[in-house]
């Protein structure tokens, strides 16, 4: 069946239920009356099911309008970042286009030695292109997913990258930050690594659980190099909560948030050492 005409039988059901149950009703109590209500009742059902009908296709035509809004940076990436396959899509959980371009200007404008990223897949494969471009630096992608992590790299060798990107199964670990305990990835997977350069955070993923991102920063910034800055992938609730948050723990660092697909932010720090 159609979604649509799934939809609208659906409508018209209830609409026939609701009318049902009200001339029922208006029978018991007032027999004279029963008409009139029955077709108030029948009017009311009708505007309400056409306004919900309508603001569902909004939404729909405003997702719509969303994804072709991302072909425009989907072309441009392709232009700036000729690859060898097909990049995997951008889809669900993956990076947006829009965001892909962001990586690549970012990278060609600060020529990072070190990019750390938080969760791996196609950003993964975008950075190591971009820092292949540079002819520079490597990215070193955490993991929490073993079989995950182990998927980037056979992309990453299908792409002739495995030079330029390291992706490293790092376990969720619980960790202790003032007082408050959160799971993060585990810390010995940062160990021995020079400053950082560029930090992207796109993880853990939300269906982990709550308030698993908010350790970023506070792992991440003891350990970025004095000129480096930190990207953060996706803005919703939580993640303006965190923001909110760093904001007065990090009063370091500036809080430039950017109109894109799923949202992002960079900081920087206000007065570099």
């Amino acid at each position: 069946m159609r979604p649509d005409l799934g939809h609208g039988r659906k409508a018209t059901a209830r609409a026939a239920a609701a009318t049902a149950s009200v001339a029922a009703v208006s029978y018991l109590i007032a027999p004279g009356l029963a008409v009139l209500a029955t077709i108030v009742a029948a009017v009311a059902v009708i505007v309400f099911e056409l306004t919900r009908s309508r603001a569902a296709a909004n939404r729909r035509f405003d997702e719509l309008d969303a994804e072709l809004a991302q072909i425009q940076p989907l072309l441009e990436l392709q232009t700036r970042l000729p690859t060898r396959h097909p990049l995997p899509a951008m889809r669900g959980y993956a990076i947006a286009p829009d965001f892909a371009l962001l990586l690549t200007e970012l990278i060609a404008e600060h020529r990072p030695e070190l990019v750390v990223e938080t969760g791996s897949g196609v950003s993964t494969l975008v950075i190591a292109y971009g820092l292949e471009k540079l002819g520079r630096g490597r990215v070193v992608a955490l993991d929490h997913d073993a079989a995950y992590a182990a998927r980037t790299r056979a992309e990453l060798a299908r792409h002739g990258l495995t030079a330029y990107a390291t992706v490293v199964h790092a376990p969720l670990e619980s960790i202790d930050l003032d007082g408050e305990r959160y799971r993060w990835y585990a810390p010995s997977a940062l160990a021995g690594l020079p400053p950082i350069d560029l930090v992207v955070d796109d993880g853990p993923p939300r269906y982990l659980g709550d308030r698993l991102r908010y350790a970023s920063l506070p792992q991440l910034a003891p350990r970025l190099a004095p000129r480096g800055i930190f990207v953060l992938d996706v803005i919703a609730a939580e993640e303006r909560s965190n923001l909110t948050r760093w904001r007065q723990q990090f009063p370091e660092f500036h809080q430039q948030l950017l109109d894109t697909r799923k949202g992002n932010a960079i900081l920087r720090r206000l007065q570099p050492p």
